[in-house]
């Protein structure tokens, strides 16, 4: 068998990628006598690892057979895994759709952490100099995007994401995290969020979420504009559409009430 701590390996860490292979490989699963053959974990190392990993629903114990299979815990993570490679796809044409009607820069990112991840980019007719770009991250609490992706989070855990500081990058960035809960709850009120030149001062935008069916947020769709295109009836004309878009992108995730994001506040 190959060597799991090779260099820059944590052994621990791949011991529990060896154990997790040889459950997920070997159907019916293994007995634990069988993991001890099937690995080159010792015992009390095996031991620790079973029952870690079987508390936390990662792999099972079946009773009647004694063999350890893949967990609940385990599936979840590859359905979401597996949601993220096809959300880009999936939610394309609503991308190209708002981008045609408007004929602006339509954008979408997940939350990593305290910062929004950029996934897709459909551009506009217009040039427009932006600091964002597919694969780039930046602080949520500075952007449109960010802010619809952290409003579908309770506020102690957006408390948790965020950095001991907020730095200023604008005269318009929230820079305190009460007044960063009061957007948020803004947010959650008016069913998607603003930026008002928070990160950039010349760009802005209406951001709103990508719901899945637990009702969790997954993602977040943007309509940008240079600041001089934009105008209160302009942002009238835009949101409605916008959320629309993110409701059928998020009726394909097999999401039946979209609005239940706007509840996390509560």
């Amino acid at each position: 068998m190959a060597d799991p701590t090779g260099a820059g390996a944590v052994k621990s860490a791949a011991r529990v990628v060896e154990l997790l292979e040889a459950v997920a490989l070997r159907p019916p699963g293994l007995t634990f006598t069988e993991l001890l053959e099937a690995t080159d974990i010792p015992r009390s190392s095996l031991h620790g690892l079973v029952h870690t990993l079987a508390g936390r629903g990662v792999i099972q114990l079946d009773s009647a057979t004694k063999r350890y299979t893949p967990g609940p815990k385990l599936w979840e993570l590859a359905m979401n895994y597996a949601q993220q490679l096809q959300l880009v796809p999936l939610a394309w044409p609503a991308l190209e759709s708002l981008r045609n009607a408007f004929d602006e820069t339509v954008q979408m990112g997940v939350l990593n952490g305290p910062d929004v991840v950029y996934v897709a980019k459909a551009s506009s007719s217009h040039p427009l100099q932006m600091v964002s770009h597919v694969g780039s991250r930046l602080p949520a609490y500075a952007t449109g995007l960010g802010k619809a992706l952290l409003a579908g989070l309770a506020p102690a855990a957006v408390e948790s994401l965020l950095p001991d500081s907020l730095p200023q990058y604008t005269r318009a960035t929230l820079t305190t995290r009460t007044a960063l809960q009061d957007e948020l709850a803004q947010v959650r009120e008016r069913g998607y969020a603003r930026d008002a030149g928070e990160y950039s001062g010349d760009v802005r935008c209406v951001a709103a979420p990508v719901v899945e069916h637990t009702g969790a947020v997954v993602a977040a769709v943007s309509v940008t504009m240079a600041s001089e295109r934009f105008s209160p009836e302009r942002e009238a004309a835009i949101a409605p559409a916008l959320v629309e878009a993110v409701e059928r992108v998020s009726a394909q995730l097999g999401c039946l009430d979209w609005h239940r994001w706007r509840q996390k506040g509560v």
